[in-house]
């Protein structure tokens, strides 16, 4: 069961944190529409009205806040963080436009992702965990497998090692067996001579040895 979960996990090959990227990735592609209608109308509050925007309305108002200061010099830091807010002004006006070159509307991944967050949702749901933790259970598992791989190596050698032993004693068993019987031949016939001389000629001395 658990080789065939790390199967279907390692065949889909999500990583860790994937998850979150593409579920993001989805949500702003989603809103696409929004996302580009939304940073123009900030650009042109911004700095890209004709009649009126923050940019040109914070030049203004730093070219009085100069003029200020040129007759009262405890003006000057008013003069500073109106001149500091045009800057941020103009930076985060850059901000959005180079945002806004980046946008594409790609139907097609758009589509790949939604499979990609259903398949995820599905397994997750299949695997009793979160969506956002099934990289990790995936990862789980694996070692999981590989523990119980290792076992089975290891009773594997086991086996091999009691069946070895076997053998070897089966072999070492014969090997006596065979010399026993050699001796008992051998005590035998030196028995029997001896009846032999004792005037019993039909006498037999005989050792049964028994392979077991």
């Amino acid at each position: 069961l658990v080789q065939y979960q790390v199967e279907e996990l390692d065949e889909f090959a999500l990583l860790p944190g994937e998850f979150e990227q593409i579920e993001q990735e989805h949500k702003r592609l989603a809103n696409g529409t929004d996302l580009i209608e939304t940073c123009q109308n900030t650009l042109q509050l911004l700095s890209e009205d004709d009649e009126h925007n923050v940019e040109s309305l914070l030049n203004r108002a730093v070219g009085f806040a100069d003029n200020l200061q040129s007759f009262d010099p405890s003006l000057k830091n008013i003069a500073e963080m109106l001149n500091e807010a045009l800057i941020q002004v103009q930076e985060s006006s850059s901000e959005v436009q180079d945002y806004l070159s980046r946008i594409e509307l790609d139907p097609e991944h758009f589509a790949f992702l939604e499979q990609r967050i259903s398949k995820a949702m599905q397994l997750a749901r299949k695997h009793h965990v979160q969506t956002e933790q099934l990289a990790e259970h995936h990862q789980q598992l694996k070692a999981e497998l590989t523990e119980l791989s290792n076992d089975a190596s290891r009773l594997d050698e086991i086996q091999q090692q009691v069946d070895d032993s076997k053998q070897a004693y089966i072999k070492n068993a014969q090997k006596l067996s065979q010399s026993r019987l050699r001796y008992a031949k051998e005590l035998n016939k030196l028995v029997t001579q001896s009846i032999h001389e004792l005037n019993m000629p039909k006498g037999k001395f005989s050792i049964a040895v028994n392979f077991n």
